[in-house]
């Protein structure tokens, strides 16, 4: 396994903007963008995260995110499922029933990295579960507020080579997520941090 300790150090040296910028090269259907337009959306997602953060925050006050989705009457589902060679999450917002499922399973797994490791001088262990939860809650504000910008259809495409039409790109509401759950828990640290150390260790489940 690559060296936990220096991969997430690389992280924790980066902007939140870098990061951020990072996954806009990695996504398959953005890496080819111009640098300013991709600048233009980093910065569209980070103001569109402290939006809805702000809207949180005057609406209901300061609680923890799993007291916001009570108060928003968010169905909340705790389940133990082990990751699979193809499949495997933190956490999910399903739209269909607008439900945030937690996986303990992994959670605990990540909270057990972090331990194994020696990790809580660079990775907040506290707010881990209220990181994860933060992030499917963003997901809940897509839903209810069709006219954010991560859910407008902003890439230029064509069907079938011919015709021109416009089609989302679902990687900026990863990133105002990302963003947006680090404004409500007030993390110190990217939450990327916490997929490192999952992705780094996964193969220990399977």
């Amino acid at each position: 396994m690559e060296n936990i300790r220096d991969a997430l150090n690389k992280i924790l040296n980066k902007s939140d903007f870098t990061i951020y910028m990072g996954k806009l090269d990695k996504d398959i259907t953005a890496y080819k963008l111009p640098t300013s337009k991709k600048e233009e959306i980093v910065n569209k997602a980070i103001e569109e995260a402290t939006w809805c953060y702000n809207e949180l925050i005057n609406k209901y006050g300061e609680l923890s995110p799993i007291k916001y989705a009570i108060r928003m009457q968010i169905p909340v589902v705790y389940v133990r499922e082990k990751p699979t060679k193809y499949y495997a999450y933190l956490g999910l917002f399903t739209e269909k029933n607008q439900t945030i499922t937690l996986n303990i399973e992994t959670i605990d797994f990540v909270k057990k990295l972090i331990n194994e490791y020696n990790l809580s001088d660079l990775v907040d262990i506290d707010r881990l579960k209220d990181t994860v939860f933060a992030h499917e809650l963003f997901h809940y504000f897509e839903l209810i507020y069709p006219d954010l910008y991560s859910n407008q259809k902003i890439l230029d495409a064509k069907i079938f080579g011919l015709f021109k039409t416009k089609s989302q790109l679902l990687v900026v509401g990863e990133i105002a997520a990302m963003h947006f759950a680090k404004l409500l828990t007030k993390l110190k640290h990217s939450p990327l941090v916490y997929d490192k150390v999952f992705s780094l260790g996964k193969k220990q489940l399977l």
